[in-house]
């Protein structure tokens, strides 16, 4: 039945606000007095009256049709909190400007509402809007609505559509003040740890990160690769943590301990602590990775508990 409805849906749909009610009324009262009455200028006035309803739902209509939405994350989203959203709106295609443009994304825990006043046809315009994701993981899409209510705001048409994202949503990050108090904070020597050796005799070269001193940076690696490397030093080994998430118990201790995992991840790249992530028995993210830090947040937030770990649920006594 869903399907059925879906297919027979109309391409728009109509609202009629305040000032469109009152213009109705009045245009149904000059047609009553104008065939009451077989006055000319009130038939000329009716007249006007439904010309002006019917430019009104062209050039409505000219303004919707072949208007497009794209989406893109313009911030890290972690689930609970505000993030932002680029929303592109395109005419290309059209030969008709579009104006005075309103579009609410259904995103998260409330709507997200764009405006774009006038678009040229042919180009398009990017907006950048708060939105507040409700729970972690992919919004493959974003359910939409672009309206209008030109050209004199008697009629709003606007019509749906779901506009492909992307979207991936972190875990709400949060860590237990106990795990606070277990994490290091700076190596032997009082400098921060990085992530390979520390030592007299270089071993090699790695990327660079924020951690890593200006004097250990190999200029002709860098001006050779294009990219910041440093020198990797033979030595004292540096330690690294250990991040595990068991995906055993109920949901919403496994949401408890991916939460967890996500505000350590972000605590020890703030200290610049090497660290590996395992979800499960798997091995997520090596500590020496210089990509760590974004493959462990999309990991948690991709991560799924296993069905048959879960508990049966209780039984009614």
């Amino acid at each position: 039945m869903s399907s059925v409805a879906h297919r027979f849906r109309l391409p728009r749909h109509l609202r009629v606000p305040f000032a469109g009610r009152a213009f109705l009324l009045v245009t149904l009262g000059v047609g009553v007095a104008a065939v009451n009455t077989g006055n000319n200028l009130l038939y000329l006035a009716l007249s006007l009256n439904l010309s002006l309803i019917l430019l009104s739902g062209v050039l409505s209509e000219g303004t919707l049709r072949h208007v497009t939405l794209t989406t893109r994350l313009a911030s890290e989203a972690f689930a609970g909190g505000e993030a932002f959203l680029a929303v592109t709106c395109s005419t290309e295609g059209k030969r008709f400007p579009g104006i005075s443009l309103v579009a609410i994304l259904r995103t998260g825990e409330g709507p997200a509402t764009v405006r774009f006043p006038d678009i040229a046809p042919g180009t398009s315009v990017t907006r950048v809007v708060p939105f507040r994701p409700s729970r972690r993981g992919e919004l493959d899409s974003i359910h939409a609505s672009v309206s209008t209510r030109f050209p004199f705001s008697l009629f709003e048409k606007s019509f749906e559509l779901d506009v492909p994202a992307g979207v991936i949503v972190y875990p709400r990050p949060s860590l237990s003040a106990a795990r606070y108090e277990g994490l290091p904070v700076a190596g032997p020597s009082g400098r921060p740890f990085l992530s390979g050796r520390v030592g007299a005799f270089p071993r090699g070269v790695r990327e660079h990160l924020p951690a890593d001193p200006v004097r250990d940076i190999h200029w002709k690696t860098t001006a050779r690769t294009g990219r910041w490397m440093v020198k990797e030093r033979e030595g004292e080994a540096t330690p690294g943590i250990e991040l595990r998430v068991e995906e055993t118990g109920t949901p919403e201790a496994f949401e408890a301990r991916l939460s967890d995992a996500c505000g350590a991840v972000l605590e020890l790249e703030r200290r610049a602590v090497p660290f590996r992530l395992r979800i499960g028995d798997r091995l997520c993210v090596e500590a020496h990775d210089p990509y760590r830090r974004a493959k462990a947040l999309e990991a948690l937030a991709r991560a799924r508990l296993d069905p048959a770990s879960a508990p049966p649920p209780e039984k009614p006594s």
